[in-house]
């Protein structure tokens, strides 16, 4: 396993339970929890990946089954919270027009 292999999963291990937890969005206006949101999907694309890759490459790896398992569910977790900000926002300027 290559050092950044390595570091990578260290990584990926402090941080796994925040993974499937929503983002705090005290504080943050709608536009910047989306690309929030954004960026979590496209770490988690790669991480998802790398998993993968490792897990089917024939070399040693520290990622397992359930790492995988625990990757896919935060992206749908990361999909359906990145929706709910975008219906929100889009719900909410309706209503602003409407009231205008």
């Amino acid at each position: 396993m290559s050092k950044k292999s390595q570091t990578d999963y260290e990584t990926y291990r402090e941080i796994m339970n925040d993974l499937l937890k929503p983002i705090a969005s005290d504080g943050v206006d709608t536009d910047t929890l989306k690309r929030l949101y954004e960026s979590k999907m496209v770490y988690l694309e790669n991480l998802r990946v790398k998993c993968f890759r490792e897990m089917n490459g024939g070399k040693s790896t520290h990622f397992s089954q359930d790492d995988y398992k625990i990757i896919v569910e935060a992206a749908v977790k990361t999909r359906e919270h990145l929706r709910s900000v975008v219906l929100n926002a889009i719900n909410h300027r309706l209503q602003n027009i409407r009231s205008a």
